[in-house]
């Protein structure tokens, strides 16, 4: 139960985290960036493990990138689903995911 609410808030402080490190993601106001990174933390409790099973095949051919594009998939359909909350170009997408997978890991414990 403790690494589940790690990870729910993991998610919800890395999103304004990204807002104001990465020049490429904007959320205006910044409530938008916490409603994001709540929404954000749900999805990544609940639709992820889902996503991540679902390719898992697709996962062993490609050593794990797809788990990747997954990652980016949720943080791009949080800034679809939520306006004021935009990411300009793939770079800053793919950062972002990097930023969140990393501090979810460390959350975590490594798990």
């Amino acid at each position: 139960m403790k690494r589940i609410g790690l990870a729910f808030f993991s998610c919800l402080l890395t999103v304004p985290l990204c807002v104001q490190m990465l020049p490429g993601i904007t959320a205006e106001p910044m409530e938008n960036a916490i409603l994001a990174g709540a929404l954000l933390g749900f999805a990544w409790l609940l639709l992820r493990p889902l996503l991540r099973l679902l390719t898992f095949p697709i996962g062993c051919l490609t050593l794990g990138i797809s788990g990747f594009i997954t990652d980016c998939a949720l943080i791009w359909l949080m800034a679809y689903l939520i306006p004021g909350f935009e990411i300009q170009d793939l770079f800053s997408l793919a950062l972002a995911a990097l930023l969140v997978d990393g501090v979810c890991l460390i959350a975590g414990g490594g798990k």
